[in-house]
């Protein structure tokens, strides 16, 4: 999907929008009871589906609606799995949201403080009906943690969120801005031998990769204050890795900083994935739990937080390239907004039109009833179907890594002849690897699905790949199967191991229509032919 920037005239658009309906104000006069939050953890209800339009002639008609079916959503304060590939324009639109509910926040405090100073000035001081009607604030001051992978997004959202304060101006006030030019920035120019790598892996490259970064930032009028101290912050923006650390990690337990967060933003979620789903997991288990302890006036905390209702007044935006049911699992099961949910369902093409070689693709289906029983019973199916079929030079593709430990022991006891490529692995463990299964000095090469997508080397000597599970990212299968060796006068075999639990990868990879054909398919094996 092509991207274009926001024109002046749709943010001016979008702001006229946002004043003519109070959304802010509607959002927090929502009264949610013991009842009704029961009914909304039970998000049964809550449901719906946003079907991405279908490919007309002029993309950016395509891409425009998009972004108006999200700004409307996030204007709404909706829950929101979005699934798009328009960095820019969502970026755009979330950061917006973001300053504007920061405004309407600080000036709802300052009106009530301002409320009660005069009601305290008269006699007999401020009554209760008026202590009551000025509750507006959390347990503690952030109320936006903004989740992205690395670095370089992070300096991307601040940026972002300057320009909105500021405009288009340098001179806005900024503090320690060379502190985070040079903690945040990175390189802009790809390494000449990397100049042939694929479009989505020369982005990675570039800029600032650190993974592991935690920043606190305040507004004050028209300053943005960053690295600030998060009791003093407005906005946290973390890694999945950077906020642990301070959650449940060696740099403490401080749980209750995320205790009243009104906007969680999980950015570019599907390259969480490749990192440590965990985090991601534990940071959502800490949120909004109730702190042991209480240091702001109680007299002004909303009821809400007091009664455990906060979950219920927070809205949670992810962010992804493509679906995983692990995101889906993640957003179902914290997302309980009063103001619902929406998940995107779109309609994919799949990226098997990338594969470049003749192809005979053997789907093996097992049968799962429990969901948690699906890694065992994949194992036994490889161990009692696939391993026996086994070939000199075979690609073992297994996305999980637990799933690459588990058969990696298993070859070991087995004494089978093979190497590994996996993400704890040396670079020069790797490269002899490589080696050794080029030469058949051993038969079998087993790769981790994060191995590759952070290193996207080519493997040589592949005669034929079997994919334990189907990868993540949809672009890995066919990129695994152009790997090929094989003598061009028969097809190259791809052996793939699915579940129904798999449809959304299957959709990812093959499409919407062939994946509902494979699964709707009553035969245990199927082939499809190519030339």
């Amino acid at each position: 999907m092509a991207k274009r920037k926001l024109k002046k005239a749709e943010t001016e658009k979008s702001t006229k929008i946002a004043k003519q309906i109070d959304y802010f104000s509607d959002f927090w006069a929502q009264n949610v009871d013991d009842v009704a939050s029961a009914q909304l953890s039970d998000m049964k209800h809550l449901g719906s589906l946003l079907t991405e339009n279908e490919l007309d002639d002029e993309k950016e008609k395509q891409i425009e609606s998009e972004r108006q079916t999200i700004l409307q959503l996030t204007a709404r304060y909706t829950d929101l799995m979005a699934v798009t590939s328009d960095q820019d324009g969502y970026r755009s639109i979330y950061c917006a949201h973001i300053i504007q509910h920061l405004i309407r926040n600080k000036n709802l405090i300052i009106g009530n403080k301002r409320k009660l100073e005069i009601a305290m000035a008269q006699e007999g001081g401020a009554s209760e009906e008026t202590i009551e009607s000025c509750r507006d604030s959390g347990f503690v001051r952030p109320v936006v943690l903004v989740l992205c992978p690395f670095k370089k997004d992070a300096y991307d959202i601040i940026n972002r969120l300057r320009r909105i304060i500021h405009g288009d101006e340098e001179s806005g006030e900024v503090w320690s801005k060379n502190r985070f030019e040079d903690e945040y920035s990175g390189p802009t120019e790809l390494p000449t031998t990397r100049a042939d790598f694929p479009d989505d892996h020369k982005e990675l490259l570039l800029g600032n990769n650190d993974d592991s970064f935690r920043i606190g930032i305040a507004l004050s009028k028209k300053v943005l204050k960053l690295y600030e101290k998060f009791e003093k912050a407005d906005i946290l923006i973390c890694s999945p890795l950077g906020l642990r650390m301070i959650l449940n990690g060696e740099s403490g337990n401080e749980s209750h900083l995320i205790s009243s967060i009104n906007l969680v933003i999980v950015d570019r979620t599907d390259i969480m994935l490749q990192q440590n789903w965990e985090n991601v997991q534990l940071i959502f288990s800490h949120l909004h739990s109730q702190p042991s302890k209480i240091d702001v006036d109680i007299s002004r905390v909303r009821k809400l937080y007091l009664d455990g209702h906060s979950r219920h007044y927070s809205q949670l935006l992810m962010f992804s390239r493509y679906s995983h049911e692990l995101f889906t699992s993640l957003i179902l099961q914290n997302s309980q907004n009063h103001r619902g949910l929406v998940l995107a369902k779109p309609k994919r093409d799949g990226t098997l039109a990338d594969i470049e070689i003749p192809l005979c693709q053997e789907i093996h289906k097992f049968e799962v009833k429990d969901p948690n029983e699906t890694s065992d019973l994949r194992f036994k199916y490889f161990v009692d179907k696939i391993q026996p079929t086994l070939i000199p030079r075979s690609l073992i593709v297994i996305p999980s890594y637990f799933d690459f430990v588990r058969i990696r022991n298993h070859f070991k006891k087995g004494e089978e002849s093979f190497v590994s490529c996996h993400e704890y692995a040396d670079r020069a463990k790797v490269d002899r690897a490589r080696e050794m299964f080029f030469h058949e000095r051993k038969s079998y090469l087993l790769v981790t699905e994060r191995w590759y997508f952070f290193n996207r080397r080519h493997l040589t000597g592949v005669h034929r790949v079997i994919f334990y599970q189907i990868p993540s990212h949809p672009l890995f299968y066919s990129e695994f199967i152009n790997m090929s060796d094989a003598a061009t006068s028969q097809r190259f075999l791809a052996v793939l191991l699915i579940s129904k639990y798999d449809r959304m990868r299957l959709e990812n990879t093959f499409g919407s229509e062939m994946a509902s054909a494979i699964m709707t398919n009553k035969q245990a094996v199927q082939a499809i032919v190519s030339q």
